[in-house]
């Protein structure tokens, strides 16, 4: 993923959940194999007095540190798929002590960013991360989304994680079609049942197995339902992912696709979610650039810039992926009639090897009309990138950076 996809999953991410927040959740992720390199939490705040803050490692270490407008924080977390934050992709399913929660004294932006697979010459090809959306991240009912994955290739996954805030927490995962293969081996035969202690979670994980007949194993995870008896917090996404269709052609000669990339988020729960989105196209062709909608509830219309004909109709735990063609002049106004669960892939150029997820907020909330800050948007750890902001306003509004 270049850079032009970070800056808009941080920027869009942003917007309107109140992630601007004394406490973040940080549950851990899963990857596909060899893929996970060096990956860092990153602090800010607009405050110009020092904010003292602890960075807890769930049943680990606590660290301390200061952040102000001018000075932010970067933890260096790790390389690899097991660390604090990562857990293998076999080592899922279980209860585990991982992940993070941060505590400020004040108000605090917190988020994610991950470098990775390295190619031979030392540079990454793929870079991700996620926005932690503070408080707003918990709550008791959540759908998942990832990325389509619609073509067997073994190396895709998709994922999500669970981090518990309360003892004696009961998560239910549904809507997993039966005869789903999590990459931990396990087949399901119907509902996911755990209880979480505060501060443990419970990882999820489906990668695309060997066998033509079913090409989107990974995908079934799109649309299961989580729900709590307590408030939780989730990540989900891809970890590796792809929207396309594009096959090519390997040094044997051999059909394969082409490209893939890490697109994850944190989301929220159903109660902070709308019926009125507006998403931006990226860089990439009409097949990555993806709108993905999931509702939870039966007959919810799906209407398309202000048309009055609904595009479609769907059912609790169903979704529709609309790619650019249903854009116009670069933007997309999406209106339900029930609140769903809002998705956006990207690309960063038409090359399915860029591509990002994230997932979007509505509109229908108090967006701030200050963004103050996000530190070194160019950077991940020590490696720098290219890239830009996209910005969405009201009509008229006079937008000042820095």
């Amino acid at each position: 993923m270049k850079k032009t996809l970070l800056l808009l999953t941080i920027l869009l991410s942003i917007s309107c959940f109140a992630q601007f927040s004394k406490t973040h959740y940080l549950p851990p992720i899963t990857a596909q194999s060899n893929v996970v390199e060096d990956h860092y939490i990153y602090i800010s705040t607009p405050n110009t007095k020092d904010v003292p803050f602890k960075i807890i490692e769930n049943g680990g270490n606590v660290i301390a540190g200061v952040v102000n407008n001018v000075t932010p924080f970067r933890y260096f977390i790790g390389t690899g798929d097991f660390t604090q934050l990562f857990t293998p992709k076999n080592a899922i399913g279980i209860v585990k002590n991982k992940g993070f929660v941060i505590e400020a004294e004040d108000l605090v932006y917190a988020n994610i960013r991950v470098n990775a697979a390295r190619s031979n010459n030392g540079a990454y090809n793929h870079a991700g991360g996620l926005v932690s959306k503070g408080n707003s991240a918990l709550g008791k009912i959540f759908r998942l989304g990832a990325m389509l994955n619609p073509l067997f290739d073994t190396t895709l996954l998709n994922f999500a994680s669970i981090l518990a805030t309360e003892n004696g927490t009961k998560v239910t995962i549904s809507n997993l079609p039966l005869g789903t293969i999590l990459t931990n081996g396990t087949v399901i035969n119907g509902p996911i049942t755990v209880t979480l202690n505060k501060n443990e979670s419970y990882v999820l994980a489906l990668e695309n197995i060997n066998s033509v007949a079913t090409p989107s194993n990974s995908a079934k995870i799109i649309g299961a339902l989580v729900e709590s008896d307590k408030a939780v917090a989730v990540n989900a996404g891809s970890f590796c992912g792809n929207n396309s269709t594009v096959l090519g052609t390997n040094q044997n000669g051999q059909l394969q696709p082409v490209g893939r990339d890490v697109g994850f988020d944190q989301i929220v729960p159903l109660e902070r979610t709308g019926t009125e989105y507006i998403f931006v196209k990226g860089l990439g062709t009409d097949e990555l650039e993806r709108v993905l909608l999931v509702a939870h509830t039966d007959q919810t219309k799906v209407f398309l810039n202000g048309n009055t004909t609904p595009f479609t109709t769907l059912n609790k735990g169903e979704y529709v992926a609309m790619d650019g063609a249903n854009f116009t002049n670069g933007s997309l106004y999406i209106t339900t009639s029930e609140k769903v669960f809002a998705y956006q892939s990207i690309g960063g150029t038409a090359s399915p090897a860029n591509q990002n997820m994230f997932f979007v907020p509505p509109l229908n909330c108090s967006t701030p009309n200050v963004v103050d800050n996000i530190p070194n948007i160019q950077e991940i750890g020590s490696t720098f990138y290219d890239g830009g902001l996209n910005i969405i306003t009201e009509t008229g509004a006079t937008v000042l950076i820095n």
